[in-house]
């Protein structure tokens, strides 16, 4: 009897574990994940949790979350810039026109209904990294690089260097060295934004470094450029990694951008968002920013 009694036992406790593993199965809990918004990358390395505040069809939502996966995929594929990112980002799908945010851990995507926001450029200073969570390493290649991936793999499209080719043609051209020195790019690409004529010197800032860091990558290639990604003392750095000065880079960039680009058409510049708004207070900037 006592023998029966055991084996009876064992034989509820074998049946329990059974049945408690066969009420939560591994694909059930992925789609209560999904179900709440919550997704994978596929290397199992990163949860997004989309948050969405602006009540977007979930259709939306879905297409979100795709966009999510293929930029992680895609930025990962570039370089480790030895930035070690959150292992949660929240992304939270905001109402309004503001600019969007890569932090951390956390995407702020605004223009969400307008099919407007810049992901990959926001997940890419996300997953990279970004000075020492701040600006502590400078601007210009991360905001640059951010540019460069979003127009190759996002839906945002800077036409950054058929602008360049406007900006020389009416001689409006940020010296890179400024760009370059921590002493002063905060005047470039973190201004008060108290006139229109401090919006467009960021506008055209941005542009600057994106053309200039998608010339590099192009020229030179990837790998040279991971050596100066989110670098300090960036002026030295630069001319270590490519061997020439700065100033002759940036020569060779000029020159590139005149011999490749056509001049904007009327109808480009219509489709470009705010061109004219920015454009129209260009003569309005100190022109102490445009001096060496």
């Amino acid at each position: 009897m006592d023998k029966f009694r055991g084996f009876y036992l064992i034989f509820i406790v074998l049946l329990t574990a059974c049945t408690q593993h066969e009420v939560v199965p591994k694909e059930n809990l992925q789609k209560k994940e999904n179900d709440d918004n919550t997704i994978f990358t596929s290397d199992g390395q990163l949860t997004f949790k989309i948050f969405n505040n602006i009540k977007v069809p979930q259709e939306k939502v879905e297409s979100i979350k795709e966009e999510l996966l293929n930029a992680y995929d895609d930025i990962q594929d570039t370089f480790y810039s030895g930035y070690v990112p959150s292992e949660r980002i929240n992304v939270f799908l905001n109402a309004g026109n503001q600019d969007s945010w890569g932090l951390r851990s956390e995407l702020k995507l605004y223009s969400v209904r307008e099919n407007q926001y810049p992901l990959v450029h926001e997940l890419t200073h996300s997953l990279l990294g970004y000075g020492d969570n701040d600006s502590s390493k400078g601007y210009l290649t991360q905001e640059g690089f951010a540019t460069y991936m979003e127009d190759k793999h996002g839906k945002i499209k800077s036409h950054a260097h058929k602008i360049m080719k406007y900006f020389l043609d009416i001689d409006k051209t940020i010296p890179i060295t400024k760009l370059l020195d921590q002493n002063q790019d905060d005047s470039f690409f973190r201004p008060a934004l108290t006139k229109q004529e401090e919006y467009t010197l960021r506008w055209m800032s941005y542009l600057h470094s994106a053309s200039f860091v998608t010339y590099l990558v192009d020229t030179y290639g990837l790998e040279r450029f991971e050596k100066i990604y989110n670098k300090e003392d960036l002026g030295n750095k630069v001319e270590e990694v490519y061997g020439k000065k700065v100033n002759e880079i940036e020569n060779d960039w000029k020159t590139f951008i005149k011999d490749s680009q056509t001049e904007l058409t009327y109808n480009e510049k219509l489709e470009m968002k705010y061109f004219y708004t920015y454009t129209s207070a260009i003569d309005e900037i100190d022109p102490k920013f445009f001096t060496r």
